[in-house]
C-alpha cells in the first residue's frame, strides 16, 4: 500500500507542496489490519519527516501565520481547526531549529503487533484510562518503548502540532518520539472508520470506484463531528 500525496496547491508553504515538490515517496504500510486514511496519511508525513527533517522548517514558518491570540489565549486557527498553544511562536522557532540541524534517519516500518485497538465510543475516546490499558496489554509482549495519543484528526495539522508539540505538560516529548532515530517500527490506529479503499474492477470492467468514494465521503461526513482520537507506539 503505497503513500498517496495528492498534488501542489495555491498555498506555497502547505504540506500537499512539500510532499510533491520536494520529497521521494517512502514505502507505504504493509499491514493486514484495516488502515484508516488517517493512519495511512500520517504514517506518510511522519516518515517524509524523518528521512528529510530540513526540508519542512518552510512548513514550520509558513504555519506561523495561524498562531492568533485571542482573549489573552494563544491560539492555532487555520479555519479548519483551532487549538490551543502554550508559547506559541517561540515553539514553532525551537522546531525549526531542530528539524534545520538534525540528520536524515531511517523511514519507520508498521508494526502490526504494536497497533493499539483505537475506540469508537465517545467514552472511550475521551478517557486516557482506556489509552493506558490499551497500552498495558501490549507493551511487555511486543516490547513498545513510547506511546502518546493525539486527537487533531486533520492528517497534516496533526503531524504539524505534535513535531511543534507545544503541550504545557512533557513539550516536546511527542517531537523527540516521533524523530528518534533509534526506533524502527510504528503502530498507528485512529477512531474514524474511513478505510483507504483499493480500487476494485468488477468482471464487466466497470470500475467500482466512484462507489466506494461516495461511501468513504458519507463515513467522513458522519464523522465530522464526533470526537476523536489516534494512538501512536513506538519500538
Amino acid at each position: 500500500m503505497g503513500c498517496k500525496c495528492i498534488g501542489p496547491t495555491k498555498d506555497k508553504y502547505s504540506i500537499e507542496n512539500i510532499l510533491y515538490d520536494k520529497m521521494q515517496e517512502p514505502k507505504g504500510i504493509s499491514s493486514n489490519i484495516q488502515i484508516t486514511e488517517y493512519v495511512q496519511k500520517v504514517f506518510c508525513l511522519i516518515n517524509k519527516i524523518r528521512v528529510n527533517p530540513s526540508e519542512f522548517v518552510s512548513y514550520i514558518q509558513g504555519a506561523e501565520k495561524y498562531i492568533k491570540e485571542i482573549n489573552g489565549r494563544i491560539i492555532f486557527d487555520d479555519s479548519r481547526i483551532k487549538v490551543f498553544l502554550n508559547e506559541g511562536i517561540k515553539m514553532f522557532k525551537d522546531c525549526e531549529d531542530r528539524l534545520r540541524d538534525l540528520k536524515p534517519m531511517e523511514a519507520l516500518k508498521f508494526c502490526d503487533e504494536i497497533v493499539l485497538d483505537c475506540p469508537t465510543d465517545e467514552s472511550n475516546i475521551k478517557d486516557i484510562n482506556y489509552f493506558k490499558d490499551k497500552v498495558l496489554e501490549k507493551k511487555e509482549k511486543f516490547g513498545i518503548e513510547a506511546y502518546f495519543k493525539d486527537s487533531i484528526r486533520i492528517p497534516e495539522i496533526s503531524v504539524l502540532l505534535m513535531l511543534v508539540d507545544d503541550s504545557v505538560k512533557n513539550p516536546k516529548r511527542k517531537r523527540e518520539t516521533i524523530l528518534n532515530p533509534n526506533y524502527k517500527y510504528i503502530g498507528i490506529s485512529s477512531s474514524d472508520n474511513v478505510s483507504n479503499i483499493k480500487e476494485e474492477k468488477n468482471d464487466e470492467g466497470n470500475n467500482n470506484e466512484n462507489k466506494k468514494e461516495e461511501e468513504q465521503k458519507k463515513n467522513e461526513n458522519n464523522n465530522t463531528n464526533k470526537p476523536f482520537c489516534a494512538y501512536f507506539t513506538f519500538k
